[in-house]
């Protein structure tokens, strides 16, 4: 018989499978407004060790609501006039990073970045779609955190579940030059991204939260860099695959069978012991917003996105990369790292005097 903790593993697994399964067919089934999105969340919250608290909820859907309207109300108003439209845009995002130097939860900082970068410039495309992201992202986070906890009744979590799922503590640093450094790398390039006029917003988003998640790891940047590409770029793999099977039985109810028994091959890769098995949960995610944007209606565009996503998380990968190499020269995580080389220079300038 398995064990406490062989159950652990799998209901891990089986909770996750079944749970983004189930609601991408369920979202899909009845309609739901913005539903890949909606799946995106459940895919979020299902890693967690354990359902998110009601309380946390609350503050989280309190937030989104805060966020978004307000970026929706001031993205608005100051769109006809560019200046003020980049300030208000930096000093939200920069507000967005002091934030989760602050402890704030990860959810909430993606929904700041969200609010200070994606919306502003929905808002220059189209008000009204902005309007729709206002309404249905804050229902969205909801309805998700309910499908959910019903899933952590079906498959609980178990003390293996929760040990696999904890992460050590993250060194602590001085917040202001965090907060700083981060900025340098994404409001630039934001700024940019708003004088060309693109349209590439995942590019936007993932600048800024991969220079939140390499603000202090900066050394460790390349293999960040390609673990985060290779989990994208399977979960590319997995939504051709999934796309092209659906093809061939062009049926609702093959799309919901090939994106099940994926998101179980997923699962399965996330609660394995490979030192790579946390690169699944972002393979998954990829998945769903790939495959779940190209069911409806059946279109030849699957392989297409992948392609522009993987050049768009290559971009904000090599961006974010280089950035960093220039900020740590000139605001090094660690200033004391400068001091060394300063009093050489000046013992160089009184040996030449002498």
């Amino acid at each position: 018989m398995p064990t406490e903790a062989q159950t652990g593993a799998d209901n891990r697994g089986i909770r996750l499978a079944v749970g983004v399964a189930g609601n991408f067919a369920l979202a899909i089934l009845i309609g739901w407004p913005l539903a890949t999105i909606c799946t995106v969340f459940v895919v979020l919250f299902l890693q967690a060790p354990g359902p998110m608290p009601p309380v946390a909820i609350r503050t989280l859907f309190r937030h989104a609501v805060v966020f978004l309207v307000f970026s929706w109300l001031i993205s608005s108003a100051l769109s006809p006039y560019p200046v003020p439209f980049l300030m208000a845009l930096a000093l939200a995002v920069a507000t967005s990073f002091y934030w989760s130097t602050k402890g704030a939860g990860m959810l909430s900082v993606v929904l700041a970045l969200m609010a200070a970068l994606m919306l502003p410039t929905l808002v220059l495309t189209s008000q009204d779609l902005a309007l729709t992201l206002v309404i249905w992202i804050p229902l969205n986070l909801v309805f998700a955190w309910l499908w959910t906890v019903a899933m952590f009744k079906f498959y609980p979590p178990t003390p293996r579940g929760v040990a696999a799922a904890t992460k050590p503590e993250a060194p602590h640093y001085d917040p202001n030059r965090l907060v700083l450094r981060m900025s340098l790398v994404t409001i630039p390039f934001a700024i940019y991204f708003y004088l060309i006029g693109s349209g590439a917003l995942v590019t936007l988003l993932f600048v800024a939260i991969l220079s939140q998640q390499l603000s202090t790891a900066t050394a460790a940047g390349p293999t960040v860099a390609k673990n985060m590409l290779k989990a994208n770029f399977i979960g590319g793999l997995v939504s051709i695959a999934c796309y092209e099977l659906t093809v061939i039985a062009p049926l609702m109810l093959t799309a919901f069978l090939v994106f099940a028994v994926a998101a179980f091959l997923l699962a399965y890769w996330f609660v394995s012991d490979r030192p790579d098995a946390s690169m699944a949960g972002t393979a998954l995610t990829t998945t769903v917003i790939l495959f779940g944007g190209s069911i409806a209606p059946f279109g030849d565009d699957a392989d297409v996105k992948m392609i522009d996503r993987l050049v768009q998380i290559g971009n904000a990968l090599i961006f974010v990369l280089i950035a960093y190499i220039v900020v740590d020269a000139f605001f090094p995580l660690d200033p004391e790292k400068r001091k060394p080389r300063r009093r050489g220079l000046r013992s160089l300038l009184k040996r030449a005097k002498a």
